[in-house]
């Protein structure tokens, strides 16, 4: 049954385990809503602007599950 076990579920390879320093808390994508440990997606971060400057508050900190996200984020486009 072992066999079969380690057979099924092979354990993922060390270039996809978190490395020391690496901050492994959930955040939710802003593109998709996906959960995602922090190293695993993209971090995308702004300087702050001010609401008064804008008109509305813009986040300075966007987090994204992949490039492609990201991508599409900026384009406008809406997830389905």
């Amino acid at each position: 049954m072992w066999g079969f076990y380690k057979f099924m579920y092979p354990r993922a390879p060390k270039s996809m385990m978190p490395k020391k320093g690496d901050i492994i808390t959930p955040r939710q994508c802003n593109f998709c809503g996906n959960s995602l440990a922090e190293y695993r997606g993209v971090l995308e971060t702004k300087p702050a602007v001010a609401p008064e400057v804008t008109g509305k508050e813009i986040p300075s900190e966007l987090f994204f599950c992949n490039y492609e996200h990201q991508a599409d984020f900026h384009a406008g486009k809406t997830y389905q």
